[in-house]
């Protein structure tokens, strides 16, 4: 297993997810969708990174949605919006396409626009997307951390539970 892989075990809870912070909407991702999370995929990564233009990260997004990274879990990936303005996205596929003895989801990304880090729009999407996960009966969610992975991204992860894959159990 990779170093760079992060596990999260999910277990059912009795108790309800955490509420998105106030001004903070969050909706299942659609393919009507691609403009905003191709604008909001540019603008949350340095070019080297991410995206070099709009026409990239168009292409990079409309890859994710037909399935290019895996099978788009409809049911877990998010747009999250604030005060109706697309804010930031989380991308899950049934498994990853990388790491063949993962066990169940994949984040494929997890992104906000800048200008509202540290507002919650993260640890909102994230959240979500593990509780849709939960209900959906799957045991475990993971993801890769790399060069373009924040230290504030490095430690939300870490706050909710995500460990490297080979202290995971």
């Amino acid at each position: 297993m990779h170093a760079d892989v992060r596990i999260r075990t999910l277990t059912p809870s009795l108790s309800p997810p955490p509420k998105p912070p106030i001004g903070v909407a969050l909706r299942p991702v659609s393919a009507t969708d691609l403009r905003d999370l191709a604008v909001l995929y540019r603008d949350s990564y340095p070019p080297h990174i991410g995206a070099a233009d709009p026409d990239e990260a168009t292409q990079e997004i409309a890859l994710t949605l037909t399935g290019a990274y895996g099978d788009l879990r409809l049911d877990a990936s998010l747009l999250a919006a604030v005060r109706g303005e697309p804010a930031g996205a989380i991308l899950i596929a049934s498994r990853s396409i990388w790491d063949h003895d993962l066990v169940g989801p994949f984040i494929i990304d997890l992104f906000v626009t800048p200008r509202l880090r540290r507002s919650g729009v993260g640890s909102a999407l994230l959240t979500g997307a593990i509780d849709a996960c939960t209900r959906a009966g799957d045991r475990a969610i993971s993801l890769r951390v790399g060069e373009g992975t924040s230290p504030a991204a490095h430690s939300l992860y870490a706050e909710l539970g995500f460990t490297p894959a080979e202290t995971a159990s």
